[in-house]
């Protein structure tokens, strides 16, 4: 709740999460909004504590580990929650705007080229030295 405070001074959301070991429950990391501190539209809490927990634990992923939160993540933030592997979130309000329906999809325009997917090719070549 400090976390939300400190948001809340600076005119953020004052959202705020953290991450723990559920086993330990020792705190990895936490934070708040900055998204206008960082004139960044993905500074939400959910993801830059993740951000500060790889960063702190020196891995990409956090396996194992648990987050609380005051605010059910946004979709934005559940991506990145599933990406990181986090085995569960807590919250204490509901997200009553979860689809953010003011915020509009963009076109998506895929593009066609005679070229090497060198994406497709990277798991390629990582799946065969993998066995």
């Amino acid at each position: 709740m400090q976390q939300s405070k400190i948001a809340q001074s600076k005119n953020e959301i004052p959202v705020a999460a953290l991450i723990f070991n559920p086993n330990t429950f020792e705190i990895i990391a936490f934070d708040h909004n900055k998204e206008l501190s960082n004139n960044d539209p993905t500074a939400h809490a959910e993801i830059l504590v993740i951000r500060k927990s790889c960063h702190i634990l020196k891995q990409k992923r956090l396996d194992g580990l648990s987050m609380i939160t005051n605010m059910q993540p946004c979709n934005l933030c559940l991506e990145a929650i599933k990406s990181s592997r986090i085995k569960e979130v807590h919250y204490i309000f509901e997200n009553k705007n979860p689809s953010r329906k003011n915020i509009k999809n963009p076109k998506l325009i895929q593009h066609k080229i005679e070229a090497d997917n060198s994406i497709k090719n990277f798991f390629k070549i990582k799946r065969i030295s993998n066995q």
